[in-house]
């Protein structure tokens, strides 16, 4: 189980890969986002046949599906809402939501240490604005989940010389679309997998 981060700051984590640091993030990218499936007033959850194919629809109030939503919701929450002053308690709270082998993934790619040194020195803070759903899956016994949506966040603080070498913005918004990947243990759905694309600064109707 690993975490793919695609460049430094993605929802502003440590500047993680899969295989270790980037310490050179690309350049933010206006956003071309097209609408969401829930924008589009069509169906979101599914459960997959054995070979991979949409088998049923599931309603937003499924249990299951209102189960993964929550921790969906909670966990990114938890890591687009970070400032120097909670960072290291925002970490721990992250780490709650996965199974312990992606914990023991991160710790090994220090991931908690690089994050906390992110955000204290840099002076960073981070505020989420709203996350939009896009086709989610559940297998078809339902003990495996893949999540997808995009979430808008701000940088509300940050040090001059970081926001200028990332080409960053404060009070800005940025969208990111992420996949998380879940599995069930008993009734407990935890995160063991997480895919992050670029980050894209959302641009202003006339711009």
């Amino acid at each position: 189980m690993t975490m793919k981060i695609a460049a430094a700051a993605l929802a502003v984590t440590a500047a993680l890969t899969a295989c270790g640091a980037n310490p050179t993030p690309p350049s933010p990218q206006p956003s071309s986002t097209a609408p969401s499936v829930a924008q589009r007033n069509e169906h979101l959850w599914h459960v997959l046949d054995d070979n991979g194919n949409r088998e049923r629809d599931l309603p937003d109030d499924d249990p299951a599906v209102a189960e993964v939503r929550k921790l969906v919701v909670l966990h990114s929450g938890v890591t687009d809402n970070r400032a120097p002053d909670n960072v290291t308690a925002s970490v721990a709270a992250e780490f709650g939501y996965y199974h312990p082998a992606f914990v023991d993934d991160l710790r090994a790619q220090k991931y908690d240490t690089k994050l906390v040194d992110l955000f204290t020195a840099n002076g960073l803070a981070t505020r989420q604005v709203s996350i939009a759903w896009y086709e989610s899956t559940f297998s078809k016994n339902m003990t495996t989940a893949t999540a997808q949506f995009e979430t808008t966040f701000e940088f509300t603080a940050a040090n001059p010389a970081y926001l200028t070498a990332n080409q960053f913005a404060l009070n800005e918004p940025y969208t990111q679309r992420r996949t998380i990947s879940l599995t069930r243990s008993g009734s407990t759905w935890q995160i063991s997998r997480i895919e992050k694309d670029r980050l894209t600064r959302v641009e202003a109707p006339g711009r």
